[in-house]
């Protein structure tokens, strides 16, 4: 139990130097899969065979991810183009590793001069290959790590960056029930775009799902951006002051699955923060809210989910998953 107490403390000690800006490689804050999109695109605590969540959250990583491949690709907004891939391997007596990436395509974006007018197009992107590592010291407790190599591209202008997620996560097995601390994406820019460094996108975040007991339904609930408390717009959609109890809420996104356990699975989620800034007065667009179903399929998972962001834009993300062991291929 000292060590389990000792390790936030030592993740806090190790991350302190990481600031708060969220004005660089905002991609890495992308939901990393299509399950974890329609959960309400922040879970962090959810404990099977996917591996994608292992990206945001190493310590996640257990004995049913072993071998699983999954990709993740979307056409995210504005005609960007956004995908993930990621790969687990249990290493026997508690150890485990992953190995991942990340891609953004931002398209082609017209080039201005200082009067507007069109001179070409010139293209963007962000690249994020990473490797982690779990273990499993405990019944109930695992520790993880992972270390990613960023590299973002505007036109002719480059930066790059090492970037680290580190968390903890209790899994009670008979209660169906897990809970995770992770630090995400600390460390360092060390090419900038233009010789000013810039600060990554740091969060903390903090999950708990559960299976209910006898009804086929798993809860999650994540509290995230936890090192800032406002994180909220000035105004809200009406013009007012945004008050404590939505910048309270602002930290929390839902999410429900029905039948987890099941080959066939419905999800529903809501990111509360979304929903709020993206609301239209007088109207009912539903910003927020998500969905999205996942079929197995013998080795074979496919995952889809909607995301709801304004009645302009909504965006649509694709997942499979592939078994490649053999033992479980019923």
């Amino acid at each position: 139990m000292k060590k389990v107490l000792f390790f936030p403390l030592l993740l806090a000690g190790f991350v302190s130097f990481a600031q708060n800006g969220t004005n660089v490689y905002p991609f890495l804050n992308i939901p990393v899969s299509a399950r974890q999109a329609a959960l309400g695109g922040d879970a962090i605590s959810v404990r099977d065979q996917d591996v994608s969540f292992a990206i945001a959250n190493p310590s996640l990583l257990n004995k049913d991810s072993d071998m699983q491949l999954a990709l993740n690709a979307t056409a995210y907004l504005a005609d960007s183009k956004y995908g993930t891939i990621a790969f687990a391997k249990d290493m026997d007596n508690g150890h485990f590793l992953t190995a991942n990436a990340r891609y953004m395509s931002y398209g082609n974006i017209p080039r201005t001069d200082e009067s507007g007018f069109e001179m070409g197009e010139f293209s963007a992107s962000d690249v994020a290959v990473g490797a982690g590592y779990a273990y499993q010291f405990e019944e109930n407790w695992t520790i993880g790590g992972g270390l990613n190599f960023i590299t973002s591209k505007i036109d002719t202008y480059t930066s790059s960056a090492l970037a680290g997620n580190a968390g903890i996560t209790y899994h009670h097995k008979k209660n169906k029930e897990t809970a995770s601390l992770v630090f995400r994406n600390f460390g360092y820019q060390f090419k900038s775009f233009n010789g000013t460094r810039e600060d990554l996108p740091f969060r903390i975040d903090l999950g708990y799902t559960r299976i209910i007991p006898n009804f086929p339904l798993a809860v999650t609930i994540t509290a995230h951006d936890l090192q800032q408390f406002d994180i909220s717009s000035e105004l809200n959609a009406n013009g007012q002051e945004v008050n404590i109890g939505r910048k309270i809420a602002d930290h929390f996104s839902l999410g429900a699955e029905l039948f987890p356990e099941k080959s066939f699975n419905i999800r529903l989620g809501y990111n509360v923060r979304r929903g709020s800034e993206l609301a239209v007065v007088d109207q009912r667009n539903f910003s927020g809210l998500s969905g999205g179903f996942g079929i197995k399929l013998s080795r074979f998972r496919l995952d889809y989910a909607h995301i709801r962001y304004h009645n302009a834009s909504n965006v649509n993300q694709l997942g499979i998953s592939v078994d490649l062991t053999s033992r479980r291929g019923e």
